[in-house]
């Protein structure tokens, strides 16, 4: 049983008349870029690093400047690798290139400047976990070097090389199969883990790229809001190609991808094969970034409406790496809806697992206070690894630009349901304070 219901309720109408941002995985656009163009963070993102309509179509054109002014509106002159004269002579001489004309990297860190962890009870109020509170424990808790830029006019590349502090838990119980009577105790244990993450884009014309590497597509991060992020499995390394229109005003998004992601016991190419589509109505277009109403012209945020379907098969029990939760399954379908108008976003999210008969869902609310100070309100259902059930949360926050670059946000987490085990429990409630620059 939880804590009085007053006082939760209390506490989550007091942070939810500030909601909070949510942020992706891989924002996709690095302050490389911004030295690049000598331009600030805000032409492409709605507050790094979430992406505005100009984000998108920077992205969707090989990270390059829509409408074949790349070279238009790039400040720093890029390396040329060879001259343009090989292009006559080959294939007896190398194609010509270039490289950028300054050191393509970038940093991003970030971590908790305080945390809380609410305790948690079982149904006869016996405290199972215990409250904890962290003042600056893990002032760092993740740092990524970012690596990027154009190469020509039909190659980018993109990388990043990430740390982070990992939490482990050992949790002992006794008393199992009596909950009314099991005692738990937990241990933690940080460590740091690192990944490699990396890709090249070929663009073949505006709209039309293949990419090689891995961290793709719209599964493991959103753009304004990130209503699918988490309701679907990560793609891991592999190859995907996207077809993308919109010059004028909204635009088509279709991306199919087949990727590896799996243990040495199971690791073919098909692991994961994927395809999505997008349509967008209204709004800036998804290859210019303009031609749309700007609701806030801040900081790019375009009013329109969207609406999605993607579709991924899995090998079954290919333990995908990160993703235990989907073993066993062997397809995952879902739609989504998101949109703008003003200062306000909305977007929505569900997935169904074919296999496993799981259904995920999640809805963001995004609303600008001041083009500096935004927040989103998210209820999530989704599927918890070591649960044989879903974990719904309410979420709330405030997030704070107190630069371009560089942000203080607050964020309050409330479970809505119970999940105990005699073996775990994943119910606690927690307020997080954390703080993240880029440069």
């Amino acid at each position: 049983m939880k804590k009085q219901s007053a006082v939760k309720i209390a506490s989550l109408a007091t942070l939810g008349m500030v909601p909070m941002l949510f942020w992706s995985q891989d924002s996709q656009a690095i302050p490389a870029f911004a030295r690049k163009y000598q331009t600030s963070c805000y032409t492409c993102h709605s507050g790094f690093p979430a992406r505005n309509a100009f984000g998108e179509a920077f992205r969707n054109n090989g990270y390059r400047w829509p409408g074949g002014e790349d070279d238009d509106h790039a400040k720093q002159e890029q390396t040329k690798m060879g001259s343009d004269g090989w292009k006559k002579s080959f294939p007896n001489s190398p194609w010509p290139g270039d490289i950028p004309g300054f050191a393509p990297f970038a940093i991003w860190v970030r971590g908790n400047v305080l945390s809380y962890t609410e305790n948690s009870l079982d149904k006869n109020n016996k405290e199972t976990k215990a409250a904890v509170f962290n003042w600056g424990t893990t002032p760092v808790g993740a740092a990524t070097i970012f690596v990027g830029g154009s190469m020509g006019n039909n190659f980018s590349a993109f990388g990043s090389y990430n740390l982070a502090a990992a939490t482990t838990t050992t949790t002992t119980t006794t008393g199992v199969g009596e909950p009314e009577t099991y005692t738990s105790k937990s241990t933690s244990t940080t460590t740091l883990t690192q990944s490699l993450r990396g890709r090249v884009v070929w663009a073949f014309r505006p709209g039309v790229n293949l990419a090689l590497g891995n961290g793709f597509s719209d599964f493991n991060f959103g753009s304004a809001n990130t209503t699918y992020a988490g309701t679907f499995p990560n793609p891991g390394s592999g190859a995907e190609f996207s077809y993308i229109t919109g010059e004028k005003s909204g635009g088509l998004k279709f991306i199919a991808g087949a990727a590896q992601n799996g243990t040495a016991a199971i690791n073919q190419f098909t692991d994961m094969t994927y395809v999505r589509a997008k349509y967008k109505f209204n709004g800036a277009g998804l290859l210019s970034g303009a031609g749309g109403t700007l609701g806030n012209e801040y900081v790019g945020i375009d009013d329109h409406f969207a609406v999605g379907a993607s579709y991924m098969s899995l090998l079954k029990n290919a333990k995908l790496t990160g993703t235990s939760a989907w073993a066993g399954e062997t397809g995952v379908w879902g739609v989504d809806l998101e949109g703008s108008i003003g200062n306000f976003m909305l977007g929505a999210a569900y997935s169904r697992d074919v296999d496993l008969g799981y259904n995920n869902y999640r809805i963001d609310g995004t609303y600008f206070i001041y083009p500096w100070l935004k927040g989103t309100v998210t209820y999530a259902n989704m599927r918890d690894g070591d649960m044989p059930n879903n974990d719904p949360t309410v979420a709330a926050g405030l997030t704070a630009h107190l630069r371009a670059n560089a942000l203080l946000s607050a964020t309050y987490t409330y479970h809505t349901r119970d999940r105990l085990t005699s073996a775990s429990d994943t119910t606690q409630d927690s307020f997080v304070l954390g703080a993240q620059f880029a440069f």
